[in-house]
């Protein structure tokens, strides 16, 4: 094998999970190419969280059907998230696959691959890898100046419409010491910013020998040279302690933005959810994060038409957004997902009115999202310069509270802070202008 090329569905977790599979490939001499249909491999990394992304890629993967065909050489694999739900069954849909394996068998794909290339029939190997969050694995990243770093993997919520936990397993956190290692590695190759995930990070620590919460691990990477700029996802109300938003509040390299998903505005839906927390708790922590940081940029999940959702619970949904004014939101129509408690929920909505709902979340959300653009109109914003802008002509970089601004600027200032002033807002964007 000599190219490969790899198609990813999902969240940015699978994004650094193709980065890896990249790194990995690499390493055996492999090239990586933009078009699929130039590769002797294609890997799709896929996402099951909703059904749209499923469909998406059983659709993408009918196309190949054709390709394969004209190139019997062609080795075809599924990764991620649907190889671990359906294995071998995606095999009936798709006899042409040749390898299946999981989100936790990634750090074995090179042995994978050889034990593929010397067989006929396809190879399933969903088993796991136990000691995957101890392995130091290569990852080629796709940015240059930005970085995504694993720092624990799965999760015990068990939220009744997810299936996290039974794909990617209970959770496992990295040790620290290799954390910081990664850190400090991304640092001297000049990254100057990381994004730390985990499918809920305020639980990180969970089983280590060594005694480290979230927050000392953030006080660890703010001590980083190098690195300007922390993030970090996806965090879980109930875990949200004081000492994470003294954390926001005090370390400097941490970014002023939170998601913080809220799915509902109604104690009812979010019982049903198994979310463990009220709509009075979650309001709560948003005030006491407020009050700590002024200036935070807040972000969220909403998940409309939840089975059994009333009229009444929705419209606790839109009053929680008006009272919250997210920064920007991730709204959804609940799907329906396999191995999932809520399909044993009675009352399942109709997509008609699962998509009526959608539509007013998403209406009332993009007028509080203008809203909170023009109030910074003439305020003075850092901005990490990454690229030029999709405008054309300008520079883009983002603000502390990941907010995207364009800006007349030189090429030799990517990868610079800057301060700029913003001179005029959009929806999705500010533009600026360069302080002296």
């Amino acid at each position: 094998m000599k190219s490969f090329h790899i198609i990813t569905f999902g969240c940015q977790m699978n994004e650094h999970d193709s980065e890896r599979m990249t790194g990995i490939l690499e390493e055996r001499g492999c090239l990586s190419t933009s078009d699929a249909a130039q590769a002797d491999m294609i890997i799709f990394n896929t996402c099951s969280i909703r059904e749209k992304a499923e469909q998406k890629f059983y659709s993408e993967l009918g196309r190949l059907k054709d390709l394969k065909i004209a190139h019997p050489g062609l080795k075809i694999a599924v990764a991620g998230c649907i190889a671990q739900q359906e294995g071998s069954q995606i095999l009936s849909r798709a006899p042409y696959v040749d390898l299946i394996f999981g989100p936790s068998d990634i750090g074995r794909l090179s042995n994978l691959v050889d034990r593929n290339q010397a067989r006929t029939a396809p190879l399933v190997d969903i088993t796991g890898d136990p000691g995957y969050h101890h392995k130091q694995i290569p990852a080629t990243r796709v940015d240059k100046l930005k970085a995504w770093v694993s720092i624990m993997y799965g999760c015990d919520n068990f939220c009744t419409y997810c299936v996290v936990p039974y794909l990617r397993g209970r959770e496992r956190s990295r040790c620290p010491g290799d954390i910081v290692a990664e850190v400090r590695g991304l640092a001297e190759k000049g990254f100057k910013e990381v994004t730390l995930l985990g499918q809920n990070v305020n639980s990180y620590g969970k089983g280590l020998e060594e005694r480290t919460d979230f927050p000392g691990l953030l006080k660890l990477l703010n001590d980083v040279h190098g690195i300007e700029r922390i993030r970090f996802m996806t965090s879980h109300p109930r875990d949200l302690s004081d000492r994470l938003i003294a954390a926001l509040r005090d370390l400097p390299k941490v970014c002023e933005a939170l998601h913080l998903p809220v799915q509902s505005g109604s104690d009812a839906v979010l019982s049903s959810m198994n979310r463990r927390y009220t709509r009075d708790g979650y309001l709560d922590r948003i005030k006491k994060l407020r009050t700590a940081v002024p200036d935070l940029a807040l972000t969220t999940d909403i998940i409309v038409g939840f089975p059994g959702e009333t009229q009444q619970d929705f419209e606790m949904t839109m009053q929680l957004l008006e009272e919250v004014r997210y920064d920007g939101i991730f709204a959804f129509k609940y799907s329906k997902r396999p191995g999932t408690a809520a399909l044993t929920l009675t009352d399942h909505l109709s997509e008609d009115i699962k998509e009526k709902r959608l539509d007013r979340v998403l209406t009332l959300q993009k007028e509080i999202s203008r809203q909170i653009n023009k109030e910074q109109i003439g305020t003075v914003k850092e901005i990490l310069l990454d690229g030029i802008s999709k405008k054309g002509g300008k520079l883009a970089g983002r603000t502390r509270g990941n907010k995207t601004v364009n800006v007349e600027a030189p090429a030799s200032l990517i990868g610079s802070l800057a301060r700029v002033t913003i001179t005029s807002a959009g929806l999705s964007s500010l533009t600026g202008q360069l302080c002296e």
